[in-house]
């Protein structure tokens, strides 16, 4: 048995390393059997997330990139080091001080520590996100720079590709409402941006109440979150219940912080945007084929809400608020009949304006008569004739 004090030790490393918060109920492998969701695992550049029976996070490998929280179209996964709310408040501190944004990694701060107050620190420039470039410059940014300077020497360096993708989806974006490209992955922060002011705390340190109320607040959490784990010899197993298939009927609908801060920040633009199809990862568009048989599962197993299904009388349909639809290609996966197909291109127009579309409307009957009558389904199955 650990002595406390090395229980208390080690439980602090393990809580500064989980700087990522799983929302398990959100992950799309969580909410349904047939989701061919992994594109957490599939970016991750340390390995610390399997996909391969529902979702586990490896604390012990995870170093809170946030990489997989920029990819995931559910909503699952958020950084906290820092927080994407405290992301927002320091870009509109340093547009506010400089008119310009600087983002570094906590490695190029570590070799620069004399940049510290000119630039945003992140554990990985794949926090920023094209919600957050959009933020910058909507606060009135001229310059959006984030930094590369040390990915080449960096065992993530295959997020820098991430990093781009984002930057130049964000740039295009923008573009539609006349807005220059100013976002740009630099080695340098730009002359412009200024230092912040150093506060009389940072330059004296914490006060003696200040470090007892954080002390206090990360006790809080340090033995809810992980000093059981520890004590059990369970910390780094994964929960039997984080692997037990929920329902996706009962399950909350989420739209994720990135998808619906991006809206609410492009509907403040007076002007329209241009109007040419969109064309990138963010907003999907979905088709529906004839052969749908209105089972409504898509509509179910939707994370977002973005499909909703309506009955009146003797007519069904589906609809679709594309501002919603996050790709996440789960309506495809469980879709019995192979009748949706997804498309990654949008109208700008449609998505600001936030009204559903109908896709498909049918007649009950004509849904009734795609159904197979079940002797038929039982003997195509079994192979044999059946009787009543």
């Amino acid at each position: 048995m650990l002595s406390k004090l090395e229980q208390f030790t080690q439980a602090c490393i393990k809580l500064e390393k989980r700087g990522i918060v799983v929302h398990e109920e959100r992950c799309l492998r969580n909410r349904h059997l047939h989701s061919s969701c992994q594109l957490c695992f599939a970016i991750c550049p340390h390995g610390a997330i399997l996909c391969s029976e529902g979702f586990a996070l490896l604390a012990e490998k995870c170093t809170g990139c946030g990489a997989c929280a920029s990819v995931c179209p559910g909503g699952a996964l958020s950084a906290k080091l820092p927080s994407y709310n405290e992301l927002h408040s320091l870009v509109a501190l340093h547009v506010e001080h400089s008119e310009a944004v600087a983002f570094a990694c906590e490695a190029y701060l570590k070799i620069h520590p004399a940049e510290r107050q000119r630039a945003i620190a992140v554990q990985c420039i794949a926090r920023c996100d094209e919600a957050i470039l959009v933020n910058a410059v909507l606060r009135g940014a001229t310059n959006v720079a984030i930094l590369n300077a040390s990915c080449a020497n960096c065992l993530q360096n295959k997020l820098c590709s991430l990093s781009q993708t984002m930057a130049d989806t964000a740039n295009r974006l923008l573009e539609r409402w006349q807005y220059p490209n100013v976002i740009a992955l630099t080695e340098k922060i730009p002359a412009k941006i200024k230092p912040l002011p150093i506060t009389a705390g940072e330059v004296t340190g914490m006060s003696r109440r200040d470090f007892l109320t954080a002390f206090k607040r990360k006790s809080t959490s340090l033995f809810s979150q992980v000093l059981p784990e520890i004590i059990s010899g369970a910390a780094d197993k994964q929960p039997e219940s984080s692997i037990v298939r929920q329902n996706s009927m009962v399950e909350s609908k989420y739209w994720p912080d990135k998808w619906s801060s991006l809206v609410n920040l492009l509907k403040q633009l007076k002007s329209p945007p241009d109007p040419a199809d969109f064309s990138s990862s963010l907003w999907g568009d979905i088709r529906i084929a004839d052969n749908c048989n209105g089972c409504g599962a898509c509509a179910d197993v939707c994370p977002t809400e973005a499909m909703v299904i309506h009955k009146q009388d003797s007519f069904w349909s589906v609809s679709l608020d594309a501002s919603r639809c996050t790709q996440c290609g789960l309506c495809q996966d469980v879709c019995c009949g192979g009748s949706i197909e997804m498309i990654s291109t949008v109208a700008l127009d449609t998505i600001l304006a936030q009204r559903p579309r109908v896709l498909i409307v049918k007649k009950q009957e004509d849904i009734n008569n795609l159904f197979e009558p079940v002797e038929q389904r039982m003997a195509r199955l079994l192979g044999c004739a059946v009787k009543n």
